[in-house]
């Protein structure tokens, strides 16, 4: 009897230190924001600059690498809050940034619409993708001096625009999800 609850003692520790060990791989893989900043601009618009630690799950990382372009969602947001109302959303914007491989040129492809930029490594070409620099956004509601606004941002993947049998493949599988950080602020023009 005492052998047999020692080892049922040992083996739930051991499950317990394998669970936690996943747990921390699993938050390791993901997209986080470093920085991030905007600046008001005469013309009814904004400036947006951020920076983000992309961390690829080494499944994603294979797809590429087999020529599976992966898609990733910039979304960016401004909302003014009023106490006699809902907030009123002044922005809402949304990027595609696509990261694909051509294994014939083998070359990295990063794309916004239809401007690309290639690279030879895929390092490479996540740093262009986790760099947003002076991006001018356009406001729907001009912004006043003075008032304070709530700032969104987040990038994150966007397993929709996967080819249909890896849709089908990340909605059961947690290889193909990355965490992401959403990052809020207060902004006043």
């Amino acid at each position: 009897m005492g052998f047999t609850m020692r080892y049922f003692r040992k083996a739930r520790l051991l499950w317990v230190c394998l669970l936690c060990s996943c747990a921390m791989l699993a938050g390791a893989q993901g997209i986080e924001v470093k920085q991030a900043g905007i600046q008001f601009l005469e013309g009814n618009g904004l400036s947006l600059s951020a920076e983000f630690q992309i961390d690829l799950t080494p499944v994603l990382v294979e797809a590429i690498e087999h020529g599976v372009p992966v898609t990733f969602s910039l979304d960016f947001e401004v909302m003014e809050p009023r106490w006699y109302w809902f907030n009123r959303q002044v922005v809402a914007w949304h990027q595609e940034r696509r990261l694909s491989y051509n294994p014939l040129t083998r070359a990295y492809r990063f794309s916004i619409g239809a401007i690309y930029l290639n690279f030879s490594s895929l390092d490479e070409a996540l740093q262009a993708l986790a760099s947003v620099s002076n991006l001018v956004v356009p406001t729907a509601v001009p912004l006043r001096k003075g008032e304070h606004y709530h700032v969104k941002l987040h990038l994150s993947l966007d397993t929709d625009r996967l080819p249909k049998p890896f849709q089908l493949d990340a909605l059961y599988s947690n290889d193909w999800n990355l965490t992401f950080q959403t990052k809020e602020w207060d902004f006043s023009p």
